[in-house]
């Protein structure tokens, strides 16, 4: 009896631990964590403020268009890697699909708050525009950082290689 129990205790506390392992707490608090989290912030800052002031030839909605995908793509990543979702589909490499998504983005974002900000001379506008020229710097460094990552994580691969 009492060894039954000790293994039901056993089993417990190992279900329990692997449903704290399921959720990824480090990646919350990491640097690209907080930087998609502010590029969340100001997309959705820039989004408020262009949807939220008077039209300006068209080029508001291209930049509202582009901030609410880029939230919409940002959350997934934040999911997959919150989630551990990498570990689950080991075929797909999410690093890559990180970086791609990222480094797009970034791009989108840039053209349409460049574009906002030259056309449009409406104070909401503006500030829409500079708030997603802040997000675009968000996004770039979280490139950048991916970026070099992924290079320390192939250098290190390599020789660890050449060693053997």
């Amino acid at each position: 009896m009492a060894t039954s129990s000790n293994v039901q205790s056993a089993n417990h506390a190992t279900s329990s631990t692997e449903s704290e392992s399921r959720i990824d707490t480090a990646y919350l608090i990491s640097i690209r964590g907080i930087l998609k989290y502010a590029c969340l912030l100001f997309c959705f800052t820039a989004f408020i403020c262009v949807v939220s002031t008077p039209q300006c030839s068209g080029t508001h909605l291209f930049l509202a268009v582009v901030t609410f995908l880029v939230m919409i793509m940002q959350i997934i990543i934040i999911i997959i890697f919150v989630f551990r979702l990498k570990t689950k589909f080991p075929g797909i490499d999410f690093e890559l699909l990180d970086i791609f998504a990222t480094s797009s983005d970034a791009l989108y974002l840039l053209i349409a708050s460049s574009v906002l900000i030259h056309y449009c001379r409406i104070s909401g506008q503006l500030a829409g525009g500079a708030m997603g020229l802040i997000a675009f710097l968000f996004l770039v460094s979280d490139a950048v950082i991916i970026f070099l990552a992924q290079r320390k994580e192939t250098v290190s691969d390599t020789n660890n290689q050449d060693g053997r």
